[in-house]
């Protein structure tokens, strides 16, 4: 049997994966400029065009069950996807601006698209890719691309420094969430966690100023708590597969 194109060349593979989404976000974004979009016009622009990039894929490869969209081995294995409603809960602190059905609707719908998206391709995809060739090596690689990713909410207005704190606890979180997929073998609660997360931050109240010690604090937390529990859920990663679901398949 031939070897696929991600058999042989994961890394390029993950290359152009990136490269597409970098490309349809300022492809997105150029649209957004000309029609005066929101960001969140933007967001939902860029992340319903992943949607059926990345929903392609995983069909066309037969990839659903092996990232992660599949029922758990042990129910227990759900306990350690709690953490990372942690952030959701820290959204939290400024209130929420509840708005119209309409709105709220609106907001979650752009939310479980970047949940979907962000997660198929980072800890779907890619890590589903590189995974054969050393797992902490592709958890690493994985967050380090995740982090380097949100760089690009520079281009939204967002100053330089909160885009930069944004790529720190961005990477800290790809590294838990990738430690978590490696080891338990679904994705799906990590998609409702991020959209939880994001779906919260959408409807946050948008009066709300965080003083600089506090948000400095909340930063370093984050990343400090998520780098941590990374690094213990990894410890718990088996060597080598022996199920059938997370075989490297084309």
């Amino acid at each position: 049997m031939p070897r696929s194109f991600t058999d042989r060349h994961p890394y390029r593979f993950v290359v152009l994966l990136e490269s597409v989404v970098i490309l349809v976000y300022l492809l997105a974004g150029t649209i957004a400029h000309f029609v005066s979009l929101s960001t969140l016009g933007l967001s939902a622009l860029a992340n319903l065009s992943l949607t059926v990039i990345v929903a392609f894929l995983l069909t066309r490869m037969g990839w659903w069950r092996a990232v992660g969209f599949r029922r758990p081995d042990r129910r227990s294995d759900l306990w350690y996807f709690v953490v990372p409603f942690v952030p959701a809960a820290i959204n939290l602190i400024p209130g929420i601006n509840v708005g119209s059905l309409g709105f709220l609707l609106s907001m979650l719908a752009i939310a479980l698209l970047v949940g979907f998206v962000e997660e198929g391709i980072f800890r779907g995809l890619m890590l589903h890719v590189i995974e054969p060739h050393g797992r902490w090596k592709a958890a690493v690689i994985t967050a380090v691309l995740f982090g380097l990713t949100h760089s690009l909410n520079v281009l939204t207005g967002k100053s330089v420094a909160e885009d930069a704190a944004q790529v720190c606890y961005a990477m800290a979180i790809g590294f838990a969430f990738a430690a978590l997929v490696l080891r338990t073998g679904i994705l799906w609660p990590l998609v409702l966690a991020h959209a939880l997360i994001d779906f919260v931050n959408y409807i946050e109240n948008p009066d709300f100023v965080y003083p600089e010690s506090l948000q400095l604090a909340i930063v370093i937390g984050v990343t400090v708590l998520f780098a941590g529990y990374g690094l213990f859920v990894m410890r718990g990663v088996p060597r080598a597969h022996t199920g059938p679901e997370r075989v490297f398949s084309a």
